[in-house]
């Protein structure tokens, strides 16, 4: 995906336990994440995401939807410390 057009950056946070993975993926703008939706081999993506893990040791189980969707509701970012 990071050719796509708006392709930010993908963040991959793990558990400290080692249980759970989380994947942030960051776009321009929400018509630059839509194009991608509407454009990308999605079954293609996710026979991807099973063929890693399925070469990962131990049990792993996916837990990842074929549309997983979510909207940004609050952002923050780098600004003053606050005084006190």
């Amino acid at each position: 995906m990071r050719f796509y057009p708006g392709y930010v950056s993908a963040r991959f946070h793990a558990s400290v336990d080692g249980t759970r993975v989380v994947n942030l993926v960051s776009w321009a703008s929400e018509a630059d994440y839509r194009h991608f939706e509407e454009t990308s081999d999605t079954a293609g993506r996710l026979a991807a995401i099973q063929a890693a893990l399925d070469g990962l040791p131990g049990e792993v189980e996916s837990r990842v939807s074929a549309n997983p969707r979510y909207r940004v509701v609050r952002g923050t970012g780098p600004g003053p410390r606050a005084a006190g």
